[in-house]
């Protein structure tokens, strides 16, 4: 369900079969004025993707008409809340309807762009009453979160700080002279008559502490520095092999982890490390052309090492984001790369490989970035990235010569996701009879097909195919007749917005159980997600789309 499109009567009917409202949806009968609440769900509903108010409905009552509701009242109540209680004012959209024969308050209420996040109650303060929609409910966001949100008003400056008790000597030679003579041959005219410590300090490598001692930069440390992690302990990244699609399986000896380890040192140092750690885990084909044989590992080195330098050079550097660490996941079917942080500024996931749109968290480190070289002794040559926006672009470019899925994106307030996918091996859709059968559970979700002769309550089989006719990779989820899976995706593709377990237990008849298994399923092969935390009441489940 988009904002824009809402229609009340086909709601309510969705609603009253699943007996509560929605994450877009928040459903009040107010019929002793304007709830005090309101305030929270106007500022989760900026702050996340958006929604919907219905007031003078009672939940309770099956949603039925409030006796007596004075609509104009409540709405010019939550107009003037709109305006007044609220920073900055929610510009929404309110109207009275009609409804089953009872005058009803509809309020439009759109997502903030990024600069102008987060939207807050003003009798609150910022830090302590900014909100975000979990499920049916409205959370109050942490300060780290608010903290995340103000980094869309004006980009932040952690990485240009200066180290405490950090020195010249915690450079490494090798990549500061690499680095030095780069920049000079760039930009000759530039740094004419600079010394190489001028030089340091007017690309905030190196900066001035306040009783003016030179010392290097958080950005200098991390792309040139011998050891940051002596200063910054969890600023590195994790490299892990799961045994299956899910991190909850494990191998046939029992081991949860086939590789395991924690990769330290400067960004350069710190990817040439994690590419040897793929190239020891990754299957490699051969093929011969002519008199040559031709190695191709499963997946493009050039998008891996592209995606993990983003990681790495975007990621959160704030205080409180140095304690979490990049993490790098291969699993059967995918590589997830996970760095603290979610997209900053205006950069959203649609914008993401649009050439020359770039908005840097980090920009000084991006600068520096550009011109630092990698360290002698491993495979990668030249600089660490290019810092003109084409690093997200050559990820996607790299996994389409390959033949596989462009890449999967997800961005949260505290973190930001992207997922490499194997080919589904087009030449094993034949096996699975894709586009042979029909399509299970008698309509549904396009895309969801039955096999000829499949059996079994799961999931069979992921199906990637490239189309000429839209230009694009297509994943066809390929599912046994008659399953819980299939029930779940049918029940999705008709609900408006995310619905949680206890909703779909109830809805399907099925125990907690048995519907956690099915969403994992569904969550392995990417056709289900879950939004809001990972345990507990407030996650919600909805179709990738």
């Amino acid at each position: 369900m988009g904002v824009y499109d809402f229609n009340l009567e086909d709601y309510i009917s969705l609603a009253r079969r699943l007996g509560a409202d929605t994450e877009r949806v928040e459903v009040k009968a107010a019929a002793q004025g304007l709830p005090k609440s309101m305030a929270e769900t106007l500022s989760a509903f900026s702050n996340t993707s958006g929604g919907v108010v219905v007031l003078g409905l009672a939940e309770r009552a099956g949603f039925q008409g409030v006796p007596g509701f004075k609509a104009r009242a409540v709405a010019d109540a939550l107009a003037q809340m709109c305006d007044e209680k609220m920073e900055p004012p929610v510009r929404a959209s309110v109207e009275i309807v009609e409804f089953e024969g009872s005058p009803v308050v509809v309020a439009t209420v759109p997502e903030l762009p990024p600069e102008l996040k987060p939207c807050f109650v003003k009798s609150r303060a910022m830090h302590d009453g900014s909100y975000a929609r979990v499920g049916d409910g409205d959370r109050r966001l942490s300060p780290y979160e608010v903290d995340r949100l103000l980094e869309g008003r004006r980009p932040p400056h952690y990485d240009r700080e200066v180290v405490e008790g950090a020195s010249a000597g915690d450079f490494d030679d090798e990549l500061l002279e690499g680095f030095i003579r780069r920049q000079r041959a760039d930009s000759p005219r530039a740094f004419k008559g600079m010394s190489d410590e001028e030089l340091l300090e007017a690309l905030c490598v190196t900066a001035r502490d306040g009783e003016g001692i030179v010392r290097p930069t958080l950005a200098g440390l991390m792309a040139l520095g011998r050891f940051p992690q002596r200063y910054f302990p969890r600023a590195c990244l994790s490299f892990t092999v799961i045994p299956g699609t899910s991190k909850a399986d494990v191998s046939v000896e029992g081991l949860r982890f086939l590789d395991s380890r924690e990769i330290v040192g400067p960004i350069p140092v710190m990817i040439s490390e994690l590419m040897v750690a793929l190239r020891r885990n990754v299957r490699v084909s051969s093929k011969v052309e002519g008199a040559f044989r031709i190695d191709r590992p499963e997946y493009p080195e050039t998008a891996v090492r592209e995606a993990v330098a983003n990681a790495l050079m975007h990621r959160d550097y704030s205080p409180d984001g140095c304690a979490s660490q990049v993490q790098v996941t291969m699993y059967d079917d995918r590589i997830e790369i996970l760095s603290p942080g979610g997209l900053c500024r205006a950069m959203t996931v649609d914008r993401l490989g649009e050439l020359g749109v770039s908005f840097p968290r980090n920009q000084a480190l991006a600068n520096i970035l550009r011109a630092t070289p990698y360290a002698e002794g491993f495979a990668e040559v030249g600089s660490v990235v290019e810092n003109k926006g084409t690093g997200y672009f050559q990820i996607r470019a790299s996994l389409r010569e390959a033949n596989m899925p462009e890449p999967v994106a997800i961005d949260h307030i505290t973190a930001f996701e992207v997922a490499l996918y194997k080919a589904g091996a087009g030449a094993e859709a034949g096996r699975f009879g894709f586009g042979l059968g029909e399509r299970a559970g008698g309509g549904g979700r396009g895309g969801v097909w039955l096999p000829e002769g499949a059996a079994g309550g799961k999931i069979v089989r992921s199906v990637t195919e490239w189309s000429d006719e839209t230009g694009r990779f297509h994943t066809i989820h390929v599912l046994a007749p008659g399953t819980v899976e299939c029930d779940i995706v049918d029940f999705l593709e008709e609900a408006p917005t995310p619905v949680s377990s206890r909703i779909l237990m109830d809805a399907l008849g099925k125990s907690k159980a048995t519907i956690s298994r099915a969403l994992n399923r569904l969550m392995d092969k990417s056709l289900v997600e879950r939004l809001g935390p990972s345990r507990g009441p407030g996650a919600v489940y909805r179709l990738v789309q």
